[in-house]
């Protein structure tokens, strides 16, 4: 069974796979990581094209160009940084322009292109991914409650296209984000 679902889904698998790679990886504070992590975002770029998943599938292309950055910062890191707090201001700004880009591209989604599935819905999760995304390379400790409440939406989307693979692993990634803020308000308060 399991095999056949490797077999029938294997951009999803392979996705996963690479995913996790990159997790464990980050996690070991490895280069190796963001190779990882690009390698998965292109394979479900190529997954969430051909489910009509197009926000996502563009949030992939951003994660790509991030995992290039991720690389090169990474190679020059500071040793010992702490995390910071993000002023409500930042915060407010940063969800209503992500809440912004949900509608706008949502709504060119919907307009532009046959076959997209939650065209409203992925566009929004794209832009709040994309700010949860800059709160984290600004290492800012909002950026893992953001990721808990964004995951916990995409598990519920990808259960709707039946992503059984990938909803599974955004609920491994919820639990990485609770560990990931455990560890940074620890980092914050040292």
């Amino acid at each position: 069974m399991i095999i056949q679902w490797i077999q029938e889904n294997i951009w999803e698998f392979s996705g996963i796979i690479c995913s996790l790679l990159g997790v464990y990886f980050s996690i070991k504070q490895q280069l190796a990581a963001w190779i990882w992590n690009i390698l998965g975002s292109i394979l479900f770029g190529i997954l969430f094209y051909q489910h009509g998943l197009y926000s996502d599938m563009e949030l992939q292309v951003f994660f790509i160009a991030m995992g290039i950055y991720g690389f090169y910062q990474w190679r020059k890191e500071e040793p010992n940084w702490k995390a910071e707090k993000s002023s409500n201001q930042l915060l407010i700004l940063g969800i209503t322009l992500a809440i912004i880009y949900g509608l706008v591209v949502g709504f060119l989604h919907s307009r532009l292109t046959n076959l997209v599935s939650f065209a409203y819905l992925d566009a929004t999760l794209t832009g709040l991914s994309i700010f949860g995304t800059w709160l984290a390379i600004n290492k800012k400790i909002e950026n893992w409650t953001l990721w808990i409440i964004i995951d916990a939406i995409y598990v519920l989307m990808y259960i709707q296209k039946a992503l059984w693979g990938t909803s599974l692993l955004y609920v491994l990634f919820i639990l990485l984000a609770i560990r990931g803020l455990n560890q940074w308000k620890k980092n914050f308060k040292s």
